[in-house]
């Protein structure tokens, strides 16, 4: 039978996921950015309609230095976008994918596309002095409202890609500007405290019947008394516990713990990799058994030699007494939801191995925020 025409036009078989596409509703999107207003206009590009890369959408409200954009997205699919300032500068890191009803919350930077290492300060405390150097993330200089979580790092003569520690560095830097391109971080203020001298001593909370030390006690209160307030009033963080955290390996994160746990009302948060938590011993997994304390949030690891009776104590990493950390925070009420604790097979206790998985506490104790919902509206079918 031939095909019925209508109005002078032959009928067509519809295409069914053209069908399925028109059908779906539209969800409200909505994307909310912060920035300065004196700095530059913002606006909006991406991949479909009523965006497009070649044009600059202008926001549907101004709030000062609030911007808020909305756009229709149909159900079930997705939107790419980037913001611009003015008519050329693009946004630094890659675009966003945002889906339908998504509510995305933005603080760009459009002059800086990696973290800034300052020169390194030293600072007398009393007891002894600090050397450190201040990393700061890109949008720092730009958003002058912003304020930011901080890190107090050990060991920051190992830390950067220029750091000078012949025993190997983590090259941290190039670690969080693919984290921050990526947008799965915070912007974070990291301070790496030099413990080059005399290191066993400082970062040790008791003495050890073999290499002796005992002397985080006073490391831990140069932080506190002198070297927090600095920084607090030098630069613009968020001072609370909750954003707050500290972090090291092998010494320095048996330090790192010590820290939280013994004064987790300033450190709310502490990364711990390959924690000589074997030192004087075992002195501090028997205290946390004897004193259980308020709950900062701990990320633990460890490597693990991938045969038991491999002879190097290097390749074994601390596993079982990392395992038995681990063992003790649960009994004193630890969750999943505030004790990460991870192994890796095959990874030995050096530098190379911190710098291979400091990607993984960072992502998990400074999450980006959240990707919210935004209000169901249906805007036609």
């Amino acid at each position: 039978m031939a095909a019925r025409a209508f109005r002078g036009q032959t009928a067509r078989a519809v295409d069914p996921a053209v069908a399925l596409h028109a059908s779906r509703p539209h969800r409200r999107t909505i994307i909310e950015v912060t920035y300065p207003a004196h700095r530059g206009r913002i606006g909006l590009r991406g991949s479909r309609a009523p965006l497009s890369w070649e044009h600059t959408t202008q926001p549907d409200r101004i709030d000062g230095d609030r911007c808020i954009f909305t756009v229709d997205v149909p159900e079930g699919e997705t939107l790419e976008l980037k913001l611009v300032r003015g008519e050329d500068a693009w946004a630094q890191g890659r675009n966003y994918t945002v889906h339908a009803s998504d509510h995305l919350q933005l603080e760009p930077a459009f002059d800086r596309a990696s973290v800034e290492l300052l020169e390194p300060v030293t600072i007398a405390t009393g007891e002894t002095a600090l050397t450190y150097q201040v990393m700061l993330p890109p949008s720092y200089g730009e958003q002058e409202a912003k304020r930011y979580p901080v890190l107090y790092a050990q060991d920051g003569q190992a830390l950067w890609t220029t750091s000078p520690d012949p025993f190997g560095v983590w090259r941290l830097d190039e670690t969080l500007n693919g984290l921050l391109e990526l947008a799965v971080v915070q912007e974070l203020i990291i301070v790496a405290i030099d413990t080059a001298d005399r290191r066993l001593e400082r970062l040790s909370p008791v003495a050890d019947p073999k290499y002796g030390g005992g002397e985080a006690g006073a490391h831990l209160r140069a932080i506190i008394d002198v070297l927090k307030p600095a920084i607090d009033g030098a630069y613009h963080t968020r001072p609370g516990r909750e954003d707050t955290g500290v972090m090291g390996s092998s010494m320095g994160g048996l330090f790192s713990f010590y820290a939280a746990w013994t004064r987790p009302d300033l450190f709310g948060k502490a990364i711990c990799l390959s924690s000589s938590f074997w030192w004087g011993n075992r002195a501090v997994i028997r205290a946390v058994e004897a004193a259980p304390s308020p709950l900062p949030v701990l990320y633990l690891d460890s490597g693990a030699a991938l045969h038991p009776d491999e002879p190097n104590a290097s390749a074994h990493d601390g596993f079982h007494h990392t395992r038995a950390m681990h063992r003790a925070l649960v009994r004193v009420g630890y969750t999943p939801a505030d004790l990460h604790r991870l192994t890796f097979p095959g990874q030995s206790h050096n530098a190379a191995s911190w710098a291979a998985r400091i990607s993984i506490p960072l992502q998990l104790l400074f999450p980006p925020t959240p990707v919210r919902e935004a209000e169901a509206l249906t805007r036609g079918a």
